[in-house]
């Protein structure tokens, strides 16, 4: 029998301690509460969570400007992960930046973090550059992607 599917909401208030936590288990460089907060009020950024059964399974987040969009995280539960969160969590933002008609969506990832860069790839997003050094904790570099919505 396979998992029940993920609840795709808009993230709000009550998510902001579930997702730093999170935060904390998933990235060397956490973002605070009070940073998720401040990008709850961004009205150029757009946060997500994944929930199954009322418990946050991951969240992502992008901010757009003009006609460009830019992927801050994705992120999902160990105890989730493999089960399709980040691949629901993707289309909705996908899906969001193409009714925003951007032209085009684009995010860094560790060059070592091959599931995620497949996952990307899989939406059409293609590698455009390396930013060296980008991560810290612990140290590594990025890969730039970008999927473009526009010829």
């Amino acid at each position: 029998m396979s998992a029940a599917p993920f609840d795709i909401l808009p993230m709000e208030e009550r998510h902001l301690n579930a997702a730093a936590a999170l935060e904390r288990i998933c990235f060397g460089d956490p973002w605070s509460r009070e940073a998720f907060g401040e990008e709850l009020r961004n009205p150029s950024a757009r946060f997500l969570v994944a929930e199954r059964d009322g418990v946050l399974a991951g969240y992502a987040g992008m901010s757009f400007v003009l006609d460009e969009g830019y992927v801050f995280n994705i992120a999902v539960a160990p105890a989730f992960r493999r089960q399709g969160a980040a691949r629901a969590l993707l289309t909705a933002l996908d899906r969001f930046a193409q009714e925003k008609g951007l032209a085009f969506l684009s995010l860094e990832v560790r060059v070592s973090n091959t599931v995620a860069i497949a996952l990307y790839r899989s939406f059409g997003f293609r590698m455009m550059g390396v930013r060296p050094g980008f991560y810290a904790h612990p140290p590594e570099n990025a890969y730039i992607m970008t999927k473009p919505y526009r010829p």
